[in-house]
């Protein structure tokens, strides 16, 4: 029951910030998109108690610098400075999606998938070279190293998450993967609008993908010491 009642608000806070991106309320965005981390953060303290405590320790520092993020772009449309410090939050956002990954990897003694499996990565590169390539000449010196540092640390969170097929909880591991695909999703969709050609409704586009993303993460972590 107490399940269902957080959940009740967790959809509250989704109706509210994208009713404010369809009906182009940005009030409604300041007061609902900041409560969307600190939902995913507090529920999944709530839950953890067996998971490992550096998992923990992992998840909140990265759904922390993802708030941080979250409240940057918020401003990156008006300005510039905004976007690129919420760039930076996401990317260290990335990299500790990484480390936890990694971390779930080694706590299990098994091999990681793509060792046994490399060539999935060839996936993975031809997606970030079709992309950059097609951003390549609408970024200025600077963003093009931004946006290709951010790409390869995106990428690497979503390789990450897929190298740990085999070495756990297989829910938790379709749960993990499902949000890194939709987090890269979401982050294409952002500088394809940014940079390239406005997508119809893209504020609802992004922030469903991003939403799922961020809760299947979480929840495939619980998941995976249940």
């Amino acid at each position: 029951m107490r399940k269902i009642l957080f959940h009740v608000i967790f959809f509250i806070i989704i109706a509210g910030d994208l009713s404010g991106k369809w009906f182009q309320l940005e009030k409604l965005d300041y007061i609902f998109k900041p409560l969307i981390m600190v939902w995913i953060a507090g529920f999944f303290l709530l839950y953890s108690r067996n998971v490992d405590r550096k998992v923990v320790q992992f998840a909140v520092f990265a759904f922390l610098f993802s708030w941080f993020g979250d409240i940057l772009l918020m401003f990156g449309n008006d300005r510039f400075l905004f976007f690129v410090l919420g760039l930076a939050a996401f990317l260290i956002a990335q990299i500790i999606y990484i480390s936890l990954f990694l971390h779930t990897i080694n706590l299990s003694g098994k091999k990681p998938f793509l060792k046994k499996r490399p060539f999935w990565l060839i996936a993975y590169i031809a997606y970030g070279l079709i992309i950059y390539i097609l951003l390549f000449e609408q970024l200025d010196a600077i963003l093009r190293v931004a946006v290709f540092v951010y790409m390869l640390a995106l990428l690497g969170m979503s390789v990450m998450a897929l190298n740990r097929f085999g070495n756990g909880h297989p829910v938790s591991f379709s749960l993990v993967f499902s949000g890194s695909v939709l987090f890269v999703l979401s982050d294409t969709m952002i500088a394809i609008n940014k940079f390239l050609v406005t997508i119809p409704y893209e504020g609802i586009f992004i922030m469903v993908t991003y939403i799922g993303a961020q809760y299947l993460i979480m929840t495939g972590l619980l998941k995976q010491y249940e």
